[in-house]
């Protein structure tokens, strides 16, 4: 019987939960779902383990991880105990170090070809306001290295706003935020709902493509903030544009985000455990579960 382990915060996450049940369908297959504040690395001079509910997981074939953002830094020291352990997972801990951190992932991807990314400056305290500010048009985008979902990313309409937010971010708060270009669509109307592509890859291969279009009133394109989600093909560009970024961070499950403008299409945002329930339902099609699942099995047979 081989044992896959799904290392997650919280079972009953969509992802989590459909990966679970996915294993227990499979003939010869047994699932354990390992949480992962639960899980404590272990090294000796004698030993290197990973124990949880007391028990050692030198006997688990592989780990499919699920990793929050609030988890981050306990999910990299996990990653790096089953690398040393020799057990195969779906994530490296450099991929997960360099995707969970929007200005080191553009620093991972400068240089590729043909990609493009938006101007991008970090700022590591609130004096820099006025110098930074005189590199950008109005409106910006600021936001914290690590926001997710639409959290954490603010637009500033005008200096006065931008730095009331700069001010605001900096109280209580010694890490480094972000201000980026802002991006159209396209320049021939104001009123155009924003829109982006959701990438997901699976190893090497892309399983598929959604549009997400943001609702009324509403510039960020996040499924979790209401946008609408709908199938999309990717050109061969564009296809071909994701499987480099992926080479290049070194990821094997990722949710790439594009931005398509009226003269190029730019990069946003490498995931390293991008969700998959607006994707399925614009691409009904595809079990994202099914193929991570599949992906791993070969992995362990290696």
């Amino acid at each position: 019987m081989v044992q896959i382990g799904v290392l997650s915060k919280n079972r009953e996450y969509f992802p989590t939960n459909q990966l679970l049940k996915e294993l227990d369908h499979r003939k010869n297959h047994s699932s354990v779902f390992l949480s992962t504040q639960y899980v404590s690395p272990m090294i000796s001079n004698r030993d290197i383990d990973a124990i949880f509910a007391d028990q050692s997981l030198k006997g688990i074939a592989g780990v499919i991880p699920r990793i929050g953002r609030t988890q981050t830094e306990l999910g990299l020291f996990c990653l790096k105990q089953f690398e040393l352990m020799g057990i195969p997972t779906t994530l490296s801990a450099e991929a997960l170090y360099l995707a969970r951190n929007k200005f080191r992932c553009f620093q991972a991807l400068k240089g590729i070809p043909s990609l493009k990314i938006p101007t991008t400056l970090l700022i590591s305290n609130a004096y820099m306001f006025e110098e930074v500010m005189t590199r950008f048009k109005f409106p910006v985008v600021i936001k914290i290295p690590n926001a997710t979902r639409g959290m954490g990313t603010i637009l500033a309409p005008n200096c006065r706003t931008a730095h009331e937010i700069v001010d605001a971010l900096f109280i209580n708060n010694s890490s480094p935020i972000i201000v980026q270009e802002y991006l159209k669509n396209t320049t021939s109307s104001e009123n155009t709902p924003s829109e982006d592509i959701r990438v997901l890859i699976v190893g090497k291969t892309v399983l598929g493509a959604m549009r997400r279009i943001s609702s009324k009133g509403e510039w960020r394109t996040n499924f979790a903030q209401g946008a609408e989600c709908i199938p999309y093909k990717l050109t061969s560009e564009e296809e071909e544009l994701t499987i480099k970024i992926v080479n290049r961070v070194g990821i094997e499950i990722a949710g790439i985000d594009l931005f398509p403008t009226d003269e190029n299409v730019y990069v946003l945002e490498v995931n390293a455990c991008p969700g998959w329930k607006a994707f399925e339902s614009a691409n009904p099609h595809i079990s994202v579960a099914k193929n991570i699942i599949d992906y791993i099995e070969i992995k362990i047979r290696k």
